[in-house]
């Protein structure tokens, strides 16, 4: 367990720490933004790999008795999850790494008047559903970590992104939120169905389609657990 701590601090730690404003610029001055970028996600897959490998080796010890519908919720939260990641990575999405070519002229993508980071609450939904799935003590530190990353690793690029002063950026928190649907409640955009683009709702369902039934197979538990 002690193992699994350290890695979901590694993981943690090196993302927000190559991602520091100082840090990243001046990496990225030495090596280039194209090598800078190979190193980042090196670092990225040694320390998830660590992760992976402690989580597989640590102890399941119960926090508490968890009530049966929780181990349903991924049913229900994984769509959206699906759904977010998936409209996250087919968009010209300026909150992620490599993708940030959005034009100033460009309309708004859908996807992003929900919120302007999609994969990185796409990321947390997945936490979370299986943290409530799996109450146990290495399950929580596992997946807690992706959690923290995707939603302080979100914020922390909003609000790099606002200290940059980028033109495009400004436009889009004009118009959009961090928080999913806070800008259409508050009435600073409005939102179309079409515009969200039925192939990716398609796309998204059959991602959640594929990860149910590989799920047993891959992981070697079922996705729909049946009562004791």
């Amino acid at each position: 367990m002690l193992e699994l701590t350290f890695a979901a601090l590694a993981f943690i730690g090196s993302h927000m720490i190559l991602s520091h404003g100082a840090i990243r610029l001046g990496l990225i001055a030495r090596l280039g933004p194209w090598p800078f970028r190979l190193v980042y996600s090196l670092i990225a897959l040694t320390t998830f790999a660590w992760l992976v490998q402690a989580y597989s080796a640590a102890p399941r010890l119960d926090l508490f008795e968890a009530h049966f519908a929780l181990k349903h919720m991924p049913l229900t939260l994984m769509v959206f999850a699906s759904f977010f990641i998936v409209g996250g990575y087919t968009i010209a999405n300026p909150s992620a790494v490599v993708l940030e070519n959005l034009d100033g002229g460009d309309a708004i993508p859908g996807i992003l008047k929900i919120t302007r980071a999609p994969v990185m609450w796409g990321v947390a939904l997945f936490a979370v559903s299986h943290m409530l799935a799996n109450v146990d003590s290495a399950s929580w530190i596992f997946f807690g970590a992706l959690m923290v990353l995707a939603l302080a690793g979100g914020w922390h690029l909003d609000q790099r992104k606002k200290a940059e002063g980028d033109e495009k950026w400004e436009k889009l928190q004009g118009e959009t939120s961090f928080i999913p649907f806070a800008a259409l409640l508050s009435g600073r955009t409005t939102l179309d169905i079409r515009e969200l683009g039925w192939w990716r709702i398609a796309l998204g369902l059959g991602l959640y389609g594929a990860l149910l039934m590989a799920h047993e197979v891959v992981i070697g538990v079922s996705s729909m657990p049946m009562p004791d």
